[in-house]
Formats: structure tokens, C-alpha cells, sequence
């Protein structure tokens, strides 16, 4: 009897890892269908300047009773797998770059930019990615995942000199689509020798251990 409830519970585990993966390869022939590629050695850089919390957690309930949120905010450049889920679907939060860490405050001021290059690679779409959360001392609580795109149809600058910042972007949550960070962005070909390879870090079991 154990041993049927097992498979059965792993069953249910991939059944539903292959539903998601459904979802995310429809997105990517939807994606080959409407954005050209762009490839070469392009560098993309990300400005996040500040996250609306509404001083909530992504359940709706208030990060505090008594206090504000405490917030600590991460972000990833994803050029691999933009469609995909957050978490060890597409990118490891351990990999992820710490932009801000805070205590009682509900709209933080981040003004940080972090970067990744594409190495001559071929891109159709970029995953702008932040996550925050409010720390606890026993259990930390997520705020929101948030996630923009850049697509090809918006073609990077030639260099740096002629590559103008995006419009800043107001990137609803996914859970609580009140709940926004603020952010703009730029991309622009550089020099294969200055060009700084990378991953998104994924091992061999990312999808299952890291949600």
C-alpha cells in the first residue's frame, strides 16, 4: 500500500511538472512566431529603482501586524528560459543577485542596476526577474514574484554610446497585481573580447528541489 501511494504521488509530481512544461514550450511557439531573433554579443543591463509592497505578502494579509514589511529583493537577468516558472524551473534564487535588504518599510528605494551578456547566442525574449520577500525570524514570507520581458522586435542599440533606457516599466506581481516594482532597462551590442559568458545556473534536479 505504501509503496502504491508512492508512485502515485510521483506520478502526480510529474504530471503536473509536464502540464507546466506544456504551458511554457506553447509560449515558446508563440514567442517563434511573432519576435525575431536577435543574436551576436549584446549586453543587457536592468535598473531596478524602487518595489510598491502595498505592505502586503502575496496572500493579501499585512507583512506585519504591528510593523511594516521587511523586504529583501532579488533579481536575475534570464536569457535561457524566459517562459519558465520561478524557482529551479528556470533559475535558482541562489543565484540570483541581492539588490536590497531592508527592515520596516513598505516601498522601498532600491536604485540598483545589475547586467548579463549573450555571448553569440540567439535570443527571441528576456525574463526581467524580481523577487521579494519579508523576512521572518522563523519563516520568510514571499511578497511577489515579478517578471518583464524585452523581445526581439525591440532590437538592442549598436553600442553602448547610442543605447537609450527604456521607458520605466511599472512590473505587476504575479500573485497581487497591486503589488509593482519599478524598473527600465537597456540592451546594446559590445565587443566579442569584453562579452562575460554565463548561466542561469540550473543542475541537474533544479526543477524538483528549488520552487
Amino acid at each position: 500500500m505504501v509503496g502504491f501511494l508512492l508512485k502515485l504521488a510521483v506520478a502526480s509530481v510529474v504530471a503536473c511538472l509536464a502540464a507546466g512544461g506544456l504551458i511554457d514550450r506553447g509560449q515558446d511557439i508563440y514567442d517563434a512566431r511573432n519576435y525575431p531573433l536577435v543574436q551576436g554579443f549584446i549586453r543587457i543591463e536592468l535598473h531596478i529603482s524602487r518595489l510598491d509592497t502595498r505592505g502586503r505578502s502575496q496572500t493579501g494579509l499585512p507583512c506585519d501586524i504591528t510593523d511594516q514589511c521587511d523586504p529583501r529583493v532579488i533579481a536575475f537577468i534570464d536569457t535561457e528560459r524566459p517562459n519558465h516558472d520561478f524557482g529551479g524551473d528556470s533559475v535558482p534564487y541562489a543565484n540570483y543577485a541581492t539588490l536590497h535588504d531592508a527592515n520596516n518599510v513598505d516601498i522601498p528605494l532600491i536604485g540598483k542596476t545589475i547586467s548579463r551578456d549573450i555571448c553569440g547566442r540567439s535570443v527571441r525574449k528576456v525574463a526581467l526577474r524580481v523577487r521579494a520577500i519579508d523576512k521572518d525570524m522563523f519563516n520568510d514570507d514571499t511578497i511577489d514574484n515579478y517578471k518583464c520581458f524585452i523581445t526581439g522586435d525591440n532590437p538592442p542599440a549598436e553600442n553602448e554610446s547610442l543605447a537609450n533606457w527604456s521607458e520605466e516599466i511599472a512590473c505587476a506581481g504575479e500573485e497581487r497585481k497591486s503589488s509593482k516594482v519599478y524598473m527600465k532597462y537597456r540592451w546594446y551590442r559590445i565587443n566579442e573580447a569584453t562579452c562575460r559568458p554565463s548561466s542561469n545556473g540550473r543542475g541537474p534536479f533544479s526543477g524538483f528541489l528549488s520552487r
